[in-house]
C-alpha cells in the first residue's frame, strides 16, 4: 500500500509491520533495497513474514522448503495467499528425480542463472509487490567468484528502482566478510539492524535502522514477538 510522501518528492510504502510504519510515519521510500542485517538467534523471519502478508509477496526461499515457511506464516496467523515462493531451495538441492543432490560442480553458477531468469520476469509485471530474498546469505556462501555476487546485489538494487517496489534481502550476521557486508550494506537504501542482548538476565531482541535513505532519521527500539505483530518494550 502507498501512503504519504517523503521529504516531499518520494512517496512512501508501508512495510505490514504497523510498530515501524508508525514510527517511519508511514512506511518506507518506494522503490528501496531494504537490507535486513540480523542475528539469527533474534528470530528475523517473523519481519519477513509479516511483510509478506501484507501485499503481493514474491518470496525467495533458499535455506527451507517453500511448504515450512508457509505454515510457519499460517500458524502465526497470517495470511499466504499473496505470497509466491520461488523456490531456490528445491532448485538448488534437489535432482529432477526429487533426491537430494549430494555434490554438483555447476549448481552454484546455475542457480544464478534461475534467480536472473525469475527476477527479469518479476521486474516486468505491473503493479505494486514485495520481493524477499531469504537469505542472500545463501548465495554469498556459494563457490562462485565475488564479481557475480556484487552483481545480483547490484541487479536488486536497479530493480528496486526501476520497479518502484520494496525489495528486501536478509543477511545474516557474522557469517560473511566484512568487506562484502560493507559493500552489501554501502548499496542498500535501507538497513534493519536486528539483534539480541542480555537486559537484567533475560533475552531480549532490539531493532536499530541507522539508515534509511531520503529520510534523515534513525530508529530505536527494544520489541518482544508476539502473534502477527510485534509489541515494543520501554
Amino acid at each position: 500500500m502507498i501512503s504519504n510522501k517523503c521529504c516531499g518528492c518520494t512517496r512512501l510504502i508501508r512495510t505490514g509491520i504497523d510498530v515501524i510504519d508508525e514510527k517511519l510515519h508511514g512506511g518506507l521510500p518506494e522503490g528501496s533495497l531494504v537490507c535486513i542485517y540480523a542475528n539469527p538467534m533474534s528470530m528475523p523471519e517473523i519481519f519477513l513474514y509479516q511483510i509478506a502478508s501484507s501485499r503481493k509477496t514474491y518470496y525467495f526461499n533458499t535455506s527451507r522448503p517453500s511448504q515450512f515457511i508457509r505454515q510457519n506464516m499460517e500458524c502465526m496467523g497470517l495470511d499466504t495467499d499473496n505470497v509466491e515462493f520461488i523456490d531456490v531451495f528445491s532448485q538448488y538441492y534437489f535432482n529432477e528425480y526429487g533426491q537430494f543432490v549430494i555434490e554438483d560442480n555447476f549448481r552454484d553458477k546455475d542457480i544464478y542463472d534461475f534467480v536472473d531468469y525469475n527476477l527479469s520476469k518479476i521486474v516486468q509485471t505491473p503493479g505494486e509487490y514485495n520481493v524477499i530474498f531469504d537469505t542472500i546469505s545463501f548465495f554469498f556462501k556459494l563457490n562462485v567468484g565475488t564479481g557475480l555476487k556484487e552483481w545480483l546485489i547490484n541487479k536488486l538494487y536497479v530493480a528496486s528502482k526501476h520497479t518502484g517496489n520494496l525489495f528486501f534481502i536478509y543477511l545474516m550476521k557474522n557469517v560473511h566478510p566484512p568487506s562484502l557486508v560493507s559493500t552489501v550494506l554501502d548499496i542498500c537504501d535501507v538497513i534493519l539492524d536486528i539483534d539480541c542482548e542480555k537486559v537484567n538476565d533475560k533475552m531480549v531482541s532490539r531493532l536499530y535502522i541507522p539508515k534509511i535513505r531520503n529520510m534523515p532519521s534513525s530508529i530505536f527500539m527494544r520489541y518482544t514477538l508476539l502473534t502477527k505483530s510485534l509489541r515494543p518494550q520501554s
